[in-house]
């Protein structure tokens, strides 16, 4: 805020006060997800840190953060729906389930990686009968698809804010949601 403040020539708490009224606008640019059901969508979920102590659990990490959930599509990168901010301590699986899988369509093409096993809805890797991963070129084909997650995860946390998210209550999702959007546009802009 204070550099953004010192950009445009105004106090960082003014700065402040433009973001959080910017932030609802933005976060709804996301938008619903489009219907095509012939398109690849893969899912994972991160962790944020966050200092709000209400919404955060300790998590792997032994920091206060919280689990969000990104569907993107397999072509472009494109950010299709995030989810609303859980405590970093749930399982993916139970976070979806509980946000994303209420509220999108069911779609016959949505892959994860073995976080999601159990979930019907999501494809994950064969296994063989003692458990463990077929390793074959459906595998390979299938590690390729989920690197496309991963990288996109990782375009969004190249962002300051979800690196170190400062905001509390609901202003963590519009933050995550509104970062997504600007990916988004970033991608349209290419």
């Amino acid at each position: 805020m204070q550099q953004l403040g010192s950009l445009f020539g105004i106090s960082h708490a003014a700065a402040h006060r433009v973001i959080a009224r910017l932030a609802p606008p933005l976060a709804e640019l996301l938008g619903p997800p489009p219907t095509d059901r012939r398109e690849l969508w893969v899912v994972d979920g991160t962790l944020i840190p966050v200092h709000d102590q209400e919404l955060t659990a300790k998590s792997k990490n032994y920091r206060r953060s919280v689990n969000v959930q990104v569907i993107c599509r397999a072509r472009d990168r494109r950010v299709l729906a995030v989810s609303k901010a859980w405590p970093g301590n749930r399982n993916d699986v139970a976070v979806f389930r509980e946000t994303l899988g209420r509220t999108l369509p069911t779609h016959p093409r949505l892959s994860g990686d073995g976080g999601y096993r159990g979930c019907d809805r999501i494809r994950t890797p064969r296994r063989g009968a003692d458990g463990r991963i077929i390793k074959d070129r459906s595998y390979r084909r299938f590690r390729k698809r989920r690197a496309i997650a991963e990288h996109t995860i990782a375009r969004l946390k190249d962002h300051q804010i979800l690196r170190q998210c400062r905001r509390c209550g609901d202003a963590i999702n519009h933050a995550v949601a509104g970062v997504a959007a600007l990916h988004n546009f970033k991608l349209d802009i290419r």
